[in-house]
């Protein structure tokens, strides 16, 4: 081997050298990553668990007219307020007017029939006692009297139908409320199948919501409720609404209505079909901000003592489920798939279904590098 040769393999030798002695160092400083874990266990936790909500007014009425017709006058724009007995619509009364002149001539005509056989009964009653008729020819009068009172008695019927008829033209509210019409206007034709409009009192507003079999429980457990013949109670038997604290109702847009309402309704019986109990919450309405078919959250708020929080720097979400990253014994990680609710200020998640238990541990810091089976120490 010559000297160039030489030199050039002593270079290449040292280079090798560096370049691994380098990559050793920085092996050597590479810090290994440490992931912060939490030992889960009950706490003792004040939050609000929300519930979906369709809004109805207290007394809601669907408004059917009693007679077929042609619609001649509506009086109300849809939408605004009514009063009850405030005139709606009123329906063609034409052939009903005819209806009635026709009932009270016939009346006038079946008590002219009555007097005339009445004065004829008691002419044949005169003739009777002095011997001049038979007793057939007495009773044949008095039956044909009786007769002519009974068509006096069937034509007065009818009349009062007809003017009763003719009444219901003039369709009114039942109730004070808001009123929304089914599409019909002046010139459609009003049959008794369908209704014409519907009016709601929403003076106060119930609030229909449900929640399922674990929630149930959460609260009876919270609330001391008990089922009776009344159905659910508070521990001293008052009603539901005075047992539990005020509800809050969340509107669409994010802002928190700012009357509170109370609970006045609670099934004790879950559905099978659906494995939810319906409630009521009732809220006043007086400057008539909330209206029927609106959409909103019914909020209560919940002291507990037994719950597993987790917090939210822990999760991954899955659609409508979040996931937590468990540590098992030989240090791996495999993860578990929770539902959850949010607390009041956004940093925990509290375990609603029993997939995490006092005792697990669980990553609270970097869970989205994680993937299961990985080994954290």
């Amino acid at each position: 081997m010559n000297k160039s040769k030489l030199f050039l393999f002593a270079v290449l030798l040292f280079a090798t050298c560096m370049i691994l002695s380098c990559g050793q160092k920085n092996n050597a400083q590479m810090p290994q990553v440490k992931y912060e874990t939490k030992v889960l266990k009950h706490e003792t936790r004040t939050y609000n668990i929300s519930f979906p909500a369709t809004l109805e007014g207290t007394s809601e009425v669907k408004v059917y007219p009693q007679v077929e017709g042609t619609i001649k006058t509506k009086t109300f724009t849809n939408g605004t307020r009514v009063r009850k007995g405030q005139t709606l619509f009123i329906i063609d009364p034409t052939e009903f007017r005819l209806n009635v002149q026709s009932a009270e001539a016939n009346l006038s005509a079946a008590r002219a029939k009555m007097e005339t056989t009445k004065l004829q009964y008691e002419s044949n009653q005169e003739l009777y006692a002095k011997k001049v008729i038979s007793d057939y020819v007495l009773k044949t009068s008095l039956n044909e009297y009786n007769v002519a009172k009974a068509s006096v008695m069937q034509a007065e019927a009818q009349l009062n139908i007809a003017r009763t008829n003719l009444g219901y033209c003039t369709v009114t509210s039942p109730l004070n409320g808001v009123i929304a019409t089914n599409g019909f206007d002046v010139g459609d034709l009003a049959s008794r199948g369908n209704y014409l409009c519907e009016v709601s009192d929403n003076s106060d507003v119930d609030a229909k919501f449900s929640f399922n079999e674990t929630q149930l429980l959460e609260l009876i457990k919270q609330f001391h409720l008990r089922v009776t013949s009344r159905g659910m109670e508070g521990p001293n038997g008052q009603l539901i609404g005075d047992a539990m604290p005020a509800l809050k109702l969340q509107l669409k847009d994010g802002s928190t209505y700012e009357h509170d309402g109370k609970m006045t309704k609670m099934d004790a019986i879950v559905q099978q079909s659906t494995g939810t109990v319906t409630c009521t919450g009732t809220f006043p309405n007086p400057d008539g901000v909330l209206r029927s078919g609106l959409s909103a959250s019914v909020v209560i708020p919940i002291s507990s003592d037994s719950v597993i929080s987790v917090p939210q720097t822990a999760a991954v979400r899955l659609q409508d489920q979040m996931m937590f990253y468990r540590v098992k014994k030989d240090g791996t990680v495999e993860g578990v798939i929770c539902n959850t609710f949010p607390s009041n200020d956004g940093m925990e998640y509290y375990i609603t279904d029993g997939s995490l238990q006092p005792g697990d541990e669980v990553v609270t810091n970097g869970a989205r590098k994680l993937s299961n089976g990985m080994k954290i120490r």
